[in-house]
């Protein structure tokens, strides 16, 4: 529901104000408050999460949007309580954009959500805050910034586990691919040591290609001339994917596609031997399946898995 400024500020029950749940951030969510502008703190470079700055038009967007109207189903922007022996006792969490927006737009105060929480905490929601709202998703700048950040300043260890831990935390409905690019160019600014490769494109599989494999390989869907098949890479959990293409292929020509496959990072669950293992029994099921309905021809090869593990695995050759 959308009401007038002016009512929200004035008229609107405080207690009907929506409050955020941030416990799984250890972040407390004390209640709704109301303060005037003054008495807030707004340092925009004390966000540790962000390194892309809202713009003019985002700004001029939201001010358009309040000038419309609040929607009392949206949570407020949010304040810690800093002491009373500050001028400006409360300092803002997130909604810096709606702040910026409001001030345009003359008002004196506004709704707040009052949180409490350690440093540490508090940048974990300053991160989170953005993630799946309408209004602005959080750039990978921005999530590398966070990280980098939490490691410098000694609140997470300079280790693998502990970063991927942090991003899982803060970017929970992240797909893994955004994590598997975010976490090793962390690591790479921080120079921490990486166990295994992740394939982040197809660029980078032509990287390996170009530098180390002993054998050449098509990897877009191109044909491959010496093997008289069609050549794709493919990661985990497309397989579907590649049996359909592989699939239009045949039909069309008659060749057969090998497929490349490399796996996202391991986990103490699901080590690489493990999801290596998984992609193969994945694509057997998928023909099991499609022979019993009738397939006549499987046109798929699995040529083999890219090498991943740096200290094990022969960097120059599939697995």
């Amino acid at each position: 529901m959308l009401i007038p400024i002016n009512n929200y500020i004035n008229d609107f029950d405080l207690n009907k104000v929506p409050v955020p749940d941030w416990t799984h951030l250890e972040v407390k969510s004390i209640g709704t408050i109301k303060l005037s502008w003054k008495d807030i703190q707004i340092d925009h470079e004390s966000n540790a999460s962000k390194v892309e700055a809202h713009t003019s038009e985002e700004i001029q967007a939201l001010r358009l949007s309040f000038a419309e109207g609040v929607s009392t189903s949206e949570f407020p922007p949010a304040v810690i309580y800093r002491g009373k022996e500050y001028a400006k006792p409360w300092k803002l969490v997130y909604g810096y954009g709606r702040s910026e927006a409001l001030r345009e737009l003359q008002t004196k105060e506004w709704v707040f959500t009052h949180l409490e929480g350690n440093d540490d905490s508090i940048e974990d929601v300053q991160a989170s805050e953005n993630e799946g709202l309408p209004k602005r998703l959080n750039h990978e700048v921005d999530m590398r910034k966070f990280l980098i950040n939490k490691v410098t300043s000694g609140k997470i260890d300079r280790t693998e586990s502990a970063i991927r831990a942090k991003f899982r935390k803060v970017y929970p409905n992240r797909k893994k691919e955004v994590e598997n690019r975010v976490v090793p160019q962390v690591m790479e600014e921080l120079g921490v040591p990486q166990p295994y490769i992740i394939y982040t494109s197809t660029a980078k599989v032509d990287d390996w290609l170009d530098s180390h494999s002993k054998e050449d390989y098509c990897t877009g869907g191109e044909f491959d001339e010496k093997r008289d098949m069609f050549g794709v890479v493919m990661k985990e959990a497309y397989q579907y994917r590649a049996v359909l293409n592989a699939i239009d292929r045949y039909v069309e020509t008659g060749k057969k596609t090998y497929v490349i496959y490399h796996c996202g990072a391991p986990t103490k669950t699901a080590t690489l031997q493990k999801k290596r293992e998984g992609v193969i029994a994945e694509f057997e099921r998928i023909k099991n399946n499609l022979l019993t309905l009738g397939l006549k021809e499987w046109p798929i090869v699995i040529m083999g898995g890219l090498p991943q593990d740096k200290e094990k695995e022969d960097i120059k050759s599939l697995i």
